[in-house]
């Protein structure tokens, strides 16, 4: 399953769309909305309707909803501002840093065992280098038709430009395929 999720600035315009019918600017009348309406433009579902940067995390065997996301973004941006704009968070590893994506949104946490067929159960403690069979992929490609690429730079260092495509798979076994979409 997938969900789509807006960018994190949509949210602060209806907050601040709602704050703006709330602050009496006339004696208790409410002040002019000078904020478009958020939901009047929907939020671009696939890279291909995405006008600035297109991001998929794909949890595969960690569960749950994966996220496909555009953040309208209109010049070059690292894929942390990027992921930040998205609310999608990332952790690196204590030997690494941000080199390595050790963690998203949490997962896979540092307490539950990730069980991957063929290896014995395994705890992410994010400290060096995650297990060749259990780690988060970092995939780039420059068009939404275009061929997938590893990243080749950390999240705070790859550079992204609008059309782009950012993908954060969570790769396990053998697995090294792509992002799917």
């Amino acid at each position: 399953m997938h969900r789509t999720i807006r960018p994190l600035f949509a949210v602060a315009a209806l907050a601040a769309l709602a704050l703006t019918g709330c602050a009496g600017g006339d004696g208790g009348a409410p002040a002019a909305a000078t904020t478009p309406n958020a939901s009047s433009s929907p939020t671009p579902a696939t890279a291909a309707e995405c006008r600035g940067v297109f991001v998929t995390v794909q949890y595969g065997l960690l569960g749950g909803d994966d996220v496909d996301a555009c953040d309208p973004v209109t010049s070059t941006a690292t894929a942390a501002s990027v992921l930040k704009d998205l609310g999608i968070t990332t952790a690196g590893t204590t030997k690494y840093g941000d080199q390595v994506v050790c963690r998203v949104n949490g997962r896979p946490s540092a307490s539950t065992p990730i069980e991957v067929p063929g290896h014995a159960p395994y705890t992410e403690q994010c400290q060096s280098m995650p297990a060749a069979f259990a780690y988060w992929s970092m995939w780039v490609r420059d068009s939404a038709a275009g061929q997938w690429g590893y990243a080749q730079n950390g999240v705070a260092a790859e550079q992204l430009k609008p059309g782009q495509t950012l993908g954060l798979k969570f790769t396990t076994g053998t697995d090294t395929a792509a992002p799917q979409g």
